[in-house]
């Protein structure tokens, strides 16, 4: 069976300096967990006791408006962490601020948020990798408006796929079309278009 704590080690001590022996009691404070293709990891507005760091598969973040639309603010991957982006609050408990739903099955380590108080307590770096951890969300959310805001819809469609290989492989086109906020016809047309464009470039 696959080690599925060793690409979550490795992620870690890109950002913090850990020893064996921090990262061993780190990972038996966690566990490997599995979910199957749709499953709703993590409901908005519902307290979210634990973050997930994604071994292998692929989810989704997102919303649902009162008219029912879906609105996804983005994907994550293998190596990436998966977050409801949860706001703490005066009761002591987590409100996750988005969905989190698998478009893949997933095999995923599963983080209690008191394994993440525990490590910022007694391990040396800990409180760096707290820090980190929540900066890195907080980055992410603001790229994703100021991407929003500013980028073309082409933009963010490459930007996409240079963040994210081969996803047009793995999940439906509507799904994209809903992250750039658009109907999955416009998003056809703008394939079409661009590799109009690609074949001219190459022809020249």
């Amino acid at each position: 069976m696959p080690n599925h704590f060793e690409l979550f080690n490795r992620f870690l001590t890109m950002h913090v300096e850990m020893s064996e022996e921090e990262l061993t009691a780190f990972n038996v404070k966690c566990a490997i967990v599995e979910f199957t293709k749709g499953a709703l990891i993590m409901k908005a507005g519902e307290p979210q006791q634990n973050l997930y760091f994604i071994s292998k598969g692929l989810v989704k973040n997102y919303i649902e408006t009162d008219t029912g639309e879906t609105k996804i603010y983005n994907f994550r991957t293998e190596g990436m962490q998966a977050t409801g982006y949860a706001a703490y609050n005066h009761k002591n408990n987590f409100k996750a601020l988005v969905n989190v739903q698998c478009i893949e099955d997933c095999i995923m380590v599963q983080i209690p948020f008191l394994v993440i108080k525990y490590v910022i307590d007694n391990i040396k770096s800990g409180e760096r990798l707290g820090r980190n951890m929540a900066e890195a969300h907080v980055v992410e959310m603001l790229n994703y408006i100021i991407e929003r805001d500013s980028k073309s819809i082409l933009e963010r469609y490459n930007k996409l796929e240079e963040k994210y290989p081969n996803i047009h492989n793995r999940i439906p086109q509507r799904l994209i079309a809903s992250y750039l906020g658009i109907t999955p016809v416009h998003l056809s047309n703008l394939k079409k278009s661009r590799n109009i464009s690609i074949e001219k470039n190459n022809d020249a």
